[in-house]
């Protein structure tokens, strides 16, 4: 079997805020990495071990297994918004401002689950120390413009449902934490 070559490809360009400024004035790349690639790999294991999150070890741990079968998934879709301008073969995990987890047609054809999203911690909300504020507004709003021909649906934490309701999901049902994309 042939190693298949492809490495974390550049997909957008985002603005993002700085702290304490008004307006977006600093760009960040979307890159969408391979988790066949072991340099890939290697990226979201270290940003496990740089932010030792639950969603953070979610995602290393499916692109690990992905990675170990050799076969790619086409409808598990992995994205980091980093810092990194150029070199997107080698990505730094100290680089990483947040990852995605999405799942192509699932639960059902023409449908997108956004399976995890993670900000890094000292960016998070609720940090006194961030360098930028609404990376994960900024990230998910690239998301749903990337994929705006699919539903897109999602399984929110309830510490994060009042942060999806904001950008644009609602909940299916009362008694739940299923979240649609209201368009």
């Amino acid at each position: 079997m042939n190693q298949i070559s492809f490495k974390g490809q550049f997909v957008s360009n985002i603005n993002i805020k700085k702290a304490g400024y008004p307006i977006p004035a600093h760009k960040a790349s979307i890159v969408e990495v391979n988790p066949v690639n072991n340099n890939d790999l290697r990226v979201l294991k270290g940003i496990h071990e740089l932010w030792n999150g639950n969603f953070t070890n979610c995602i290393y741990k499916e692109a690990d297994k992905i990675n170990r079968s050799k076969i790619l998934d086409p409808s598990q879709k992995f994205y980091l918004l980093t810092e990194q301008k150029e070199n997107f073969g080698r990505l730094n995990p100290n680089d990483v401002l947040a990852e995605a987890k999405v799942m192509l047609d699932y639960p059902s054809k023409g449908k997108v689950y956004l399976d995890y999203l993670q900000v890094q911690p000292e960016n998070s909300c609720d940090s006194s120390s961030k360098m930028y504020e609404g990376l994960g507004s900024s990230f998910l709003n690239f998301l749903k413009k990337y994929y705006k021909d699919c539903e897109m649906n999602l399984r929110s934490l309830y510490a994060t449902i009042d942060f999806y309701k904001k950008n644009g999901f609602k909940l299916v049902r009362k008694d739940s934490n299923l979240m649609k994309l209201i368009k």
